[in-house]
């Protein structure tokens, strides 16, 4: 498929059609961390006869539906311009943050990391439910930036609060809440540009029409 026939369908071409093939690649990446990270919870919990860590299995878990659901929306659904499986996937993610607050385990975590981790966790599921209500609209597209930045400050909390003792698997695992939300502010970003194409595009054949 040439870039006009990719365009065509998709809507989107140039770089933002690259980008978002890479992150799809980095989206089957945090999927490969995060069932590693579910096996090794698994098999830390079997080898040391202790009970399994279920807060951070169904964490885990929930991180790699909600990778596999962007990877089955970014190939199979994307060129649709209903945006109701895209809403969806939000929802899915906006639904995982708010488990991890709820399961969030804060014993022996000093009290404002603690504070600090679960209020950003309330917003970013506050907002995620916000942007699915508002995706592909230009106006609210700054709130997708605003989620990766409380993203990435949650996953410094995390790094330098919650995970000081742990492997270096498990202090990595949280950045795979930034790559989720990357993708769809990237996803959110082709939307916008895809309804401007084909809005463009039936303007165009209404100005034909009204000529002929």
């Amino acid at each position: 498929m040439n870039p006009e026939q990719r365009k065509a369908k998709y809507g989107v071409g140039g770089a933002i059609a690259i980008m978002m093939q890479i992150q799809l690649i980095v989206v089957c990446a945090a999927l490969i961390l995060t069932s590693y990270g579910i096996i090794s919870t698994l098999k830390t919990g079997k080898e040391a006869a202790v009970s399994i860590e279920w807060n951070r299995l169904i964490v885990y878990t929930l991180q790699a539906i909600t990778c596999i659901a962007i990877l089955v929306f970014g190939t199979l659904h994307f060129h649709k311009k209903k945006i109701a499986y895209f809403k969806w996937v939000v929802y899915c993610y906006a639904f995982l943050e708010a488990v991890r607050c709820a399961l969030l385990s804060t014993n022996g975590i000093e009290k404002w990391p603690s504070i600090v981790a679960k209020f950003l966790l309330v917003m970013l599921a506050c907002g995620l439910i916000l942007l699915a209500e508002h995706l592909g609209e230009k106006k609210y597209n700054i709130l997708a930036y605003v989620l990766i930045f409380l993203e990435a400050a949650l996953f410094l909390v995390f790094a330098f609060n919650f995970a000081t003792n742990s492997r270096l698997l498990f202090k990595l695992l949280p950045i795979i809440g930034v790559l989720i939300c990357a993708s769809i502010c990237l996803f959110n970003e082709a939307k916008i540009k895809q309804k401007a194409y084909f809005d463009g595009l039936r303007a165009e054949k209404a100005k034909e029409g009204i000529a002929e």
